[in-house]
């Protein structure tokens, strides 16, 4: 309304428990970003409460620490069961967990260590150490990625607690660090969102799909029993001569394993209508098998492609990237097509790129339609590489028509078993052979091809040292 009126900001930074409130002249809140309900039993942040500071710890600085020897000492000495870091945390402000064991692992080798298993002195200059650095403010950002390359920690001094494990990272500022770090945690939990759907979906497949597969096993054993039926009908109709109507159960003997069988007959239909039902149940048994067969090995494959695109929704590295799986399972009618006749702009993916040391270029597909682009538009003496035996991508040496060398292939088998489900692992079987070999049954689903003529090479499914190039297609 024109009124200048004063308000107060007060930021809690406790971890997860930080909270931003507003409040007005009176200190009354006015809002925050996180409100307590009625049943809280103290310091209820609601609107219209009167706000209250937290409640004071009974902590020290590490100022004071190291100003007195003697009291940090007599501090030890009284906590000398707990462990280490959690002296630290529950005596001294300041202290995050991670900074604790950081601490405590530079004074011993261990981040689980308990008080009296640590040299006061070394505990003591550690921690003289990072007061140092509080008070000069020399800090550094300091971003720790695991295996992966995911951020797992920040901190602002070098954190050695993980090696060999994760390494630490050094960023410029730590405007870049928190940026980049949480921008990454927000985009692997927007992936994770979009990747459940679709993980939905395939699994929800492949639970009917199995479910089906194991009923039509059950089937195909009952198809077993069908020379059984055969079996009967012939002893039947062998012996019609001495049977008749109304006989409902029969003494036979089967010269065959020189044994007498004894057969069930229908006493409302001759006995020649009976050997004529069990020719009839084997016959369906039979082509029933036929069928089960047919159904149970397109059931098979079926699952394979459903748990190779399960393999490529876990690989993936980005929202575009689970996309175009979606897209594949909407062509494959796995899932609806909400967005039928809208014109949508979604980027075009391209499949990895690479160049081998030898500077032939190595493609990779991201999904199964990128499988079948890449292998479809090669050239018949392009060398096909892809896992032996589990999931993973498509991968084409394409050689211009040299002869690439050993070190090559290597890269290109080494790239085939990274981008597969077994990255990481040793010793790792790679199939290979020449785009002319391979096969695409017709009705197979995308990805899928086949080959009789090849070669397989073991190498370690990590990624060699050759450069990649994003601007092929």
């Amino acid at each position: 309304m024109g009124y200048m009126k004063k308000r107060f900001i007060y930021a809690e930074m406790m971890g997860k428990y930080s909270n931003i409130l507003l409040c007005g002249e009176d200190d009354r809140i006015l809002g925050a970003s996180s409100l307590s309900d009625i049943t809280a039993s103290a310091r209820q942040i609601m609107t219209g409460m009167p706000y209250q500071t937290p409640p004071k710890q009974n902590k020290v600085s590490v100022s004071y620490a190291v100003s007195s020897k003697e009291a940090f000492y007599s501090l030890l000495e009284r906590d000398g069961q707990k462990r280490a870091d959690d002296f630290l945390v529950s005596n001294f402000f300041a202290f995050s967990p991670l900074v604790a064991r950081e601490v405590v692992y530079r004074a011993c080798g261990r981040t689980d260590a308990c008080v009296f298993e640590l040299g006061k002195e070394s505990f003591y200059d550690q921690i003289r150490k990072l007061d140092d650095i509080v008070e000069k403010k020399d800090f550094t950002p300091i971003i720790v990625r695991n295996k992966d390359g995911e951020g797992i920690e920040y901190s602002f001094i070098e954190i050695e607690q993980y090696a060999p494990l994760a390494v630490s990272e050094k960023k410029e500022s730590f405007s870049e660090l928190l940026i980049e770090y949480y921008g990454s945690k927000t985009e692997r939990a927007g992936i994770k969102q979009y990747a459940s759907d679709i993980l939905k979906v395939v699994n929800n497949s492949l639970t009917r799909l199995h479910k089906k597969i194991n009923l039509q096993r059950e089937e195909l054993e009952e198809c077993g029993k069908r020379d059984i039926f055969k079996k009967e009908g012939d002893l039947i109709t062998a012996n019609l001569y001495r049977l008749k109507q109304g006989d409902t159960r029969i003494r036979l003997y089967d010269y065959e394993k020189e044994i007498e069988v004894e057969l069930n007959l229908d006493l409302r239909i001759t006995p020649a209508k009976n050997a004529q039902n069990r020719y009839k149940k084997y016959t369906k048994l039979k082509n029933a098998e036929a069928i089960l067969r047919d159904q149970i090995t397109k059931a098979e494959t079926e699952i394979k492609y459903l748990e190779s695109v399960l393999d490529f929704i876990t690989r993936s590295t980005n929202v575009n990237e689970l996309s175009e799986i979606r897209k594949e399972l909407v062509v494959t009618g796995y899932i609806a097509d909400r967005a039928k006749g809208k014109k949508q702009r979604t980027p075009v993916l391209k499949p990895l790129a690479f160049t081998t040391s030898g500077g032939f270029a190595v493609r990779v597909g991201k999904n199964n339609r990128d499988n079948d682009s890449i292998t479809s538009s090669a050239d018949k003496l392009d060398i096909w590489f892809h896992i032996k035996g589990f999931h993973g991508s498509h991968t084409v040496l394409y050689t211009e028509g040299r002869e690439p060398s050993a070190t090559d292939y290597t890269e290109a088998a080494m790239i085939a078993a990274y981008h597969s489900e077994k990255r990481g692992s040793e010793n790792i079987g790679v199939d290979y052979t020449q785009i002319r070999y391979l096969k695409k049954p017709n009705g197979s689903p995308p990805g899928f091809v086949t080959y009789e003529k090849y070669w397989t090479a073991f190498v370690d499914a990590v990624m060699p040292k050759v450069s990649e190039d994003k601007e092929k297609e």
